[in-house]
């Protein structure tokens, strides 16, 4: 055999043979992967996996041990978007299934199996049905899949992730529960789907299986009885009044703390503070807040920084930022009342501050000693109520109050924007009602990134951009006309 001939037969078996060992290799990883539940997930905004909230919720399902049912029926065959729609709920169920030991999931063909979807009370195509023992939910195809566009642009968007965390969150409540927002003052409008409304933060509620519900105290009031918040609800938000509340208002709101109430106090600068809040001892200095660390461009937005407590324990460690906008400063008194107990939830840097008007640098606030008050500043806080001990009663359960300085932070417009918004209102939510077990990160965070600054950091890059970059062109036409010179 030539010598040429054996060198090709020498380097081609050791070729093929280091191929079949990469081959066996790629799949023995791939079977260890697959049956130990191995999963990486390697986009920046965690894209690829189950959002946090609903990871927690299966958690909590496995723990309670009882089995959870998903069946989903297949969309339509012959239409455009079914083989879209297949597969999205197909990879769906297919996370669910790695993440949870409690679930039994399946993907049921509608057209082949029809006695299938007769039997389970099941008449449309593309729906899916959650169980849990005598429980059950429904989620139809327009909960799943929602059209985008018109004729060539026309595309489905996949919003199954959130309505089966919606689902979840109905089978792991026995019943609904009803959050009461105040209205008659000006209250922001958890109807208006403007900017300005907080249209998000209702749908962010009801998706955690509350009910929301406008209360009038005076106007709701049965006749030739005084206001009272009704016994049904499990919190009450009053998101900045824009006039005073009445004394007999006052007196029902008190009532509601007496027997262990709830409630979400939302205050902004100027306007006028419920005496409620000052009863248990938050106060409300004048002024707003203001801090060196803060959102590009924004010169009132300091970027909060997350004081201990359950409510802001994950977004702590996810580091997602609650944006809040020309909030108002908060206090705790010092002693407080009797019984009750304050945790500061949102806080400014170290070097934010209280600023109460004087000079101004470029259109921005600057901090002037003597004049405006030294931070650290608080923006929220979370007051616990003990029973027996001054204003609840002692054979009821513990209130609980959450008071934040800012309004605009459920708004519309910040609360999409907020890469913690969401997460902060509705774990204040949960923790209002006792809901402890459920705290978690909420949804996915928001794409949009906002940069945090301080004042020292705008100027480098200031001077960066009008005076070295210039600079750095300068010197460069210099060497370039001394090296042709030199010619």
């Amino acid at each position: 055999m030539k010598r040429s001939l054996r060198r090709r037969l020498s380097y081609g078996s050791n070729a093929t043979l280091v191929t079949l060992l990469v081959v066996a290799l790629v799949v023995l990883v791939y079977g260890l992967a697959d049956r130990h539940r191995a999963r990486w997930d390697l986009s920046a905004e965690g894209t690829n996996r189950l959002p946090a909230d609903m990871r927690h919720k299966l958690d909590l399902l496995d723990q309670d041990g009882r089995t959870v049912t998903l069946t989903a029926f297949t969309a339509q065959s012959g239409k455009k978007d079914a083989y879209f729609k297949n597969r999205a709920l197909k990879d769906l169920l297919e996370e669910v299934d790695l993440q949870s030991t409690a679930v039994e999931s399946r993907l049921v063909d509608f057209d082949r199996e029809r006695l299938t979807a007769e039997a389970m009370g099941v008449r449309d195509y593309a729906t899916m049905v959650v169980q849990r023992g005598e429980e059950r939910v429904d989620i139809r195809q327009r909960d799943l899949f929602r059209a985008q566009g018109k004729g060539a642009d026309r595309s489905v968007a996949f919003l199954g992730e959130a309505a089966l965390n919606a689902a979840l969150s109905q089978i792991m409540s026995s019943s609904r529960r009803v959050v009461y927002t105040l209205r008659g003052h000006g209250e922001i409008d958890p109807e208006d789907a403007e900017s300005s409304g907080m249209v998000s933060f209702k749908e962010a509620l009801e998706q955690e299986h509350y009910d929301v519900e406008p209360l009038d105290l005076v106007r709701d009031a049965t006749p030739g009885q005084p206001p009272h918040v009704p016994d049904d609800a499990a919190a009450l938000v009053v998101a900045r009044p824009r006039t005073a509340l009445a004394d007999i208002e006052h007196d029902a709101l008190s009532a509601f703390l007496a027997v262990g109430g709830r409630l979400l106090v939302l205050l902004d600068v100027g306007l006028p503070v419920p005496r409620l809040v000052e009863s248990i001892g938050i106060l409300r200095p004048e002024g707003y807040v203001m801090d060196r660390v803060r959102i590009f461009p924004y010169d009132d937005r300091p970027v909060p920084v997350y004081r201990p407590h359950p409510i802001t324990e994950d977004l702590s460690q996810e580091r997602l930022v609650t944006v809040v906008a020309h909030a108002a400063p908060l206090q705790a008194a010092d002693p407080s009342p009797a019984g009750v107990r304050v945790a500061s939830l949102l806080r400014t840097s170290r070097d934010g501050w209280i600023d109460l008007g004087g000079a101004l640098e470029r259109g921005s606030a600057l901090y002037e000693p003597g004049i405006d008050t030294e931070g650290p500043v608080d923006m929220a806080f979370a007051v616990t109520l003990v029973p027996g001990q001054g204003i609840v009663r002692p054979d009821r359960p513990e209130g609980r109050v959450v008071v934040v300085g800012d309004a605009d932070c459920v708004t519309t417009s910040l609360f999409q924007e907020g890469p913690g918004n969401a997460s902060f209102f509705v774990n204040a939510m949960r923790w209002l009602v006792g809901d402890d077990i459920r705290l978690s990160v909420v949804g996915r965070p928001t794409a949009v990134r906002r940069l945090a600054l301080t004042e020292t950091d705008i100027a480098v890059i200031r001077w960066l951009a009008l005076a070295l970059l210039p600079l750095l062109v300068v010197v460069a036409g210099a060497a370039v006309w001394a090296s042709r010179r030199g010619r």
